[in-house]
């Protein structure tokens, strides 16, 4: 009995030490690896960290600095490459604006908190850090998805420092917005979950969680961004925005003050209007799964009239019940639709980045 105990342990004790050597590579691993994105990012300049008091939000510049506009991009949930990938959306703003992103608490450079991450919490940080990097209102936000609860926030409290919003495929908002997602609150889990990040795990299951970047991003767009989210994932602060999120969506849109500040809502996963967007963005999503070898079915690419007709109707009523109603009560907001992924600035970026440009250039 002793014996067999004894080999038990040793067994035990051999495991134990191979795991450890796991870990101590794979953390050896990461932080070299990090060091060689860490590098290659401040090069291109994605690297500007600002004081908001006791930590730092990163606020990364491009385009002209003495430009007519300074356009403020406010990322969707857990989008930490945000900055870098909406480039190819800004690219025809940015010879003749300032483009701004602040990644918030937790986010790619962004340092991380254990504060809630509250409506109001988060636009005071942006807030901040735009006033301690230097940069002046009024702005021109431009959030995608749940940045579009904050924007509201912003116009709402703050209306004399925004000059105008474009919501790109923002979160569409009413007084139960998220109320399905289920509760959740943060754990000893997420934090060590977060703690495992940090020793350099995530880089095993990024592809399983994240999506490939599509055809039009380089290689270096792709390591780039997959670099900002690992450096996302070994923080709370996002966590806590998710555990906020119907509560903060819906007090953004019962807090929505109605003005005439003028609001572009480019409206993409609920912009179908016609068949050949039925079938384009099936084609599209087809393609995502197979660059990411999903294993799941393709999306069909023919439909007869009737069918067609009825998804038509289905996404026209959407828009009828939700995404007008949210304009109405906004005030001054022109709704275009560009049928699409909901990342509809790696979808269709050029098409996305005109339309801003285009309600920009309309601006008195």
């Amino acid at each position: 009995m002793k014996k067999a105990l004894k080999i038990i342990l040793r067994i035990f004790i051999a495991l134990l030490i191979l795991l450890l050597l796991f870990t101590l590579g794979t953390f050896i691993f990461h932080r070299i690896q990090t060091g060689k994105e860490v590098a290659l990012l401040k090069e291109k300049g994605y690297y500007n960290p600002v004081s908001v008091g006791d930590y730092s939000l990163n606020v990364t510049k491009f385009g002209n600095e003495n430009g007519k506009h300074t356009i403020v991009g406010l990322a969707g949930l857990d989008m930490a490459e945000y900055s870098l990938a909406a480039r190819q959306m800004t690219a025809c703003l940015e010879n003749d604006n300032l483009v701004v992103f602040v990644d918030r608490a937790g986010y790619g450079f962004s340092d991380d908190t254990e504060n809630e991450m509250t409506l109001e919490y988060i636009v005071e940080d942006y807030r901040k850090a735009l006033k301690n990097a230097g940069i002046e209102a009024p702005y021109i936000l431009m959030p995608h998805s749940i940045g579009g609860a904050y924007a509201n926030y912003w116009a709402s409290n703050y209306p004399e420092e925004i000059e105008a919003i474009a919501f790109v495929d923002g979160s569409q908002l009413d007084e139960n917005a998220f109320s399905d997602e289920p509760a959740y609150e943060l754990g000893m889990d997420d934090k060590f979950l977060a703690f495992l990040a940090k020793l350099g795990f995530s880089r095993y299951v990024l592809r399983e969680y994240f999506y490939h970047y599509p055809d039009n991003y380089t290689e270096e767009e792709q390591y780039l961004g997959d670099a900002l989210t690992f450096m996302t994932l070994d923080s709370i602060a996002p966590v806590s925005e998710d555990v906020n999120l119907a509560k903060n969506a819906q007090a953004a849109f019962n807090g929505i003050v109605t003005n005439d500040i003028p609001k572009l809502y480019i409206c993409a996963s609920w912009g179908i209007e016609t068949k050949d967007d039925i079938i384009e963005y099936n084609k599209w999503i087809n393609r995502q799964i197979e660059i990411n070898d999903l294993d799941i079915p393709q999306r069909k690419t023919d439909y007869d009239d009737e069918t067609a007709k009825e998804i038509i109707s289905t996404y026209e009523k959407a828009r009828n019940d939700t995404i007008y109603p949210y304009a109405e009560k906004m005030g001054n907001c022109e709704v275009v639709c560009l049928a699409g992924d909901h990342m509809i600035y790696e979808h269709k970026p050029e098409e996305c980045g005109e339309i801003v440009k285009n309600f920009i250039d309309s601006l008195k």
